[in-house]
């Protein structure tokens, strides 16, 4: 038998003192009272004292459940049998536009009777992270940066899918990240920070980017990033959202932010010009080139499949461990009640005591 918390074993050698101060104590107080009510030979015969082997019993009893109680707060364990502990060694971190673009609705008949209906680019990528990447991963890990102007780290890493389903699925909306725009290389940037906080060194970096390739950060900066991407052995998945046909910007399909903002207008417009907006697959071509990443271009759910990626998963084998604190907990507890109830004089006792009275 082991203890998780040993230190607490500590306690033991204050126990005897601490029973015996109460036991000494105990004992003044019935003396005390004894002399109040006068001397002791004349109420003495029609009065009921704990015989002193009661009391020592009863000083025994908390004494033991004293000892059971700092045992179960040490928390004894016993070795039994093993444990598997499946886990994985890949950790994947989803970068998703969210910026004003990604609500043209060109998926809306490829959506159509799904979660999301309005179709638009930034849910066909809401669709293939909960419905592809998710359900892959077997003990993986995921996190999800949302990105406009500014970067938002919307999920850290973790293996908990049932609470990123959760975060995900109200999380990742139009206006999810701050600022106008699409600054790719600030998200790129705060992927590379998580992924030096959560992820082992010894396990593989995906990085998934969904956008319509827009950018507006400076492309020599992207540049870098593709390179450190290289120098560190991150892979790069991108995951082109869009038609490569001009649209307009629907304001209904925005944030509820910019919904009100520009509640007098039925397209998003700038400086008077309705703004269209098209998939700029040349600009994600040139860094699937650059950066000898992959390339996917989203027509259809399902296009984009991460699971053939997503499959190492190892099983790590343990010494399996039992809890023994219950049982000393529980013992302790009986201990302590039996002193408590632990009755001051026995029948017979009683009974003489009686039938003296009576003469």
């Amino acid at each position: 038998m082991n203890f998780e918390y040993p230190m607490a074993l500590w306690l033991m050698p204050i126990i005897p003192p601490i029973v015996g101060m109460f036991l000494w104590l105990a004992w003044r107080r019935d003396k005390d009272m004894m002399k109040r009510f006068g001397e002791t030979p004349l109420f003495g015969k029609f009065s009921e004292f704990m015989p002193a082997g009661r009391f020592v019993v009863s000083a025994l009893m908390v004494t033991a459940g004293l000892v059971f109680l700092i045992t179960a707060i040490a928390r004894p364990v016993r070795e039994q049998g093993w444990t598997e502990f499946p886990h994985g060694k890949i950790d994947v971190i989803a970068m998703v536009d969210v910026s004003r673009s990604m609500a043209v609705p060109d998926y809306e008949k490829a959506l159509k009777g799904s979660e999301y209906p309005d179709g638009r680019r930034l849910d066909i990528a809401r669709h293939t992270i909960m419905h592809d990447i998710i359900p892959s991963l077997n003990y993986n890990k995921l996190g999800v940066v949302t990105y406009a102007g500014k970067a938002n780290p919307l999920a850290f890493l973790t293996d908990d899918m049932l609470a990123m389903r959760w975060v995900l699925k109200d999380g990742i909306t139009m206006g999810s990240a701050p600022g106008e725009g699409s600054n790719m290389v600030e998200a790129f940037d705060l992927a590379l920070r998580m992924f030096e906080l959560d992820s082992a060194p010894d396990h593989k970096k995906i990085v998934v980017l969904f956008t319509d390739g827009g950018n507006d950060a400076d492309i020599a900066s992207l540049h870098q990033i593709m390179n450190e991407l290289e120098k560190r052995d991150i892979e790069l998945m991108i995951v082109g959202c869009g038609k490569p046909i001009p649209s307009p910007i629907p304001i209904k399909l925005l944030s509820k932010g910019d919904q009100n903002r520009f509640s007098d207008m039925e397209n998003y417009e700038h400086e008077g010009q309705v703004v269209t907006s098209k998939l700029d697959e040349n600009s994600l071509l040139i860094m699937r080139n650059r950066g000898g990443a992959r390339y996917v271009r989203m027509v259809n759910p399902g296009d984009f499949q991460i699971g053939r990626l997503i499959s190492g998963v190892e099983v790590t084998k343990k010494k399996g461990k039992e809890e023994l604190f219950p049982y000393f907990l529980m013992t302790a507890f009986a201990l302590l009640l039996a002193a408590i109830l632990v009755p001051r004089s026995s029948k017979s006792r009683k009974a003489k005591k009686t039938a003296a009275g009576k003469k």
